[in-house]
């Protein structure tokens, strides 16, 4: 039998390879219909709805952040499985051009229903918005990692 953890792993590797090359379609395997998208303690805060508004919206932030940058992730991770949860912490670092690296802690949990996530929330740790305004102050012109 699968683990959810199993599934969050195939998941995110999945999310990977879409980072890669924009195949926004490899990952609905992996989400419900009425997904719900939480992000939280950023400026960029939000809710999305709906799988389609999600990948749009994660494709939105990709593009105009992520991709613009040099980005780490990955290390330092713990995963635990409680019931139907997937709890992911870890950290995020980006780069850009010359900048200091920007390190940013989070958690992340996918809820699933019949094997699929049905709310995938991300919460950043309580220092990482004042760490990500000062970084943006200095080295973001021109990014915009907003969902909506």
């Amino acid at each position: 039998m699968v683990t959810n953890t199993e599934r969050f792993v195939s998941q995110r590797q999945a999310f990977e390879q879409t980072y890669l090359d924009d195949d926004w379609t490899r990952l609905a395997p992996y989400f419900h219909d009425d997904v719900r998208y939480e992000v939280m303690n950023m400026p960029f805060h939000c809710v999305v709805e709906r799988r389609d508004a999600v990948f749009a919206a994660m494709r939105r932030s990709v593009a105009r952040f992520d991709r613009l940058c040099t980005r780490t992730l990955g290390y330092d991770a713990t995963l635990l499985e409680e019931g139907d949860n997937v709890f992911v912490y870890g950290a995020i670092k980006y780069r850009r051009g010359d900048s200091p690296e920007m390190e940013v802690r989070l958690w992340e949990v996918a809820t699933y229903r019949d094997g699929r996530i049905v709310r995938l929330i991300d919460l950043y740790d309580l220092g990482a918005r004042a760490v990500y305004q000062s970084w943006m102050a200095a080295w973001g012109d021109g990014l915009d990692p907003s969902y909506l």
